[in-house]
């Protein structure tokens, strides 16, 4: 039996096979091959390209995906070759959806905004609503885009 398996693993028994065909199966670990020349190329596929059509427009997974490329390759390399970018793209734009679903009415609670100053003070209205905005980016920037 160890013979056998020996013989198996022989580079004789690879120069059989690379004679008799352009494909084959490595038996060590399983992967198949084909040739292309003189070169061996592993079959080994990515999740394929999204076109511009299905790509998302989402700007919070957007910003995390371009701050992961540019600042942190190495993670960006990791979720590309797990084939994760695109859940961890969707997954911190939820993220930041709820933030500023929950907080801006928070925060215009806690400072007095109202419908009764929206009707009084209009531009002191939208001033005070922008800063809130504005604080809240910076709050997911900070926590989800950045960390």
């Amino acid at each position: 039996m160890t013979e056998q398996k020996e013989q198996r693993y022989d580079i004789n028994y690879y120069a059989d096979l690379i004679g008799k065909t352009d494909r084959m199966i490595d038996p060590v670990n399983g992967l198949s091959y084909h040739r292309e020349g003189e070169v061996w190329i592993p079959d080994i596929a990515l999740e394929p390209e999204l076109t511009e059509d299905d790509r998302p427009t989402w700007p919070w997974g957007v910003r995390r995906r371009e701050y992961l490329k540019e600042y942190r390759p190495s993670l960006y390399q990791q979720h590309v070759l797990h084939c994760t970018l695109w859940t961890h793209m969707k997954d911190i734009q939820e993220q930041a959806q709820n933030r500023l679903d929950t907080m801006i009415p928070r925060m215009a609670a806690e400072q007095g905004v109202t419908e009764e100053l929206k009707k009084t003070d209009l531009l002191c209205w939208v001033g005070m609503m922008n800063n809130i905005r504005h604080s809240v980016e910076e709050t997911i920037y900070a926590d989800l885009i950045y960390a």
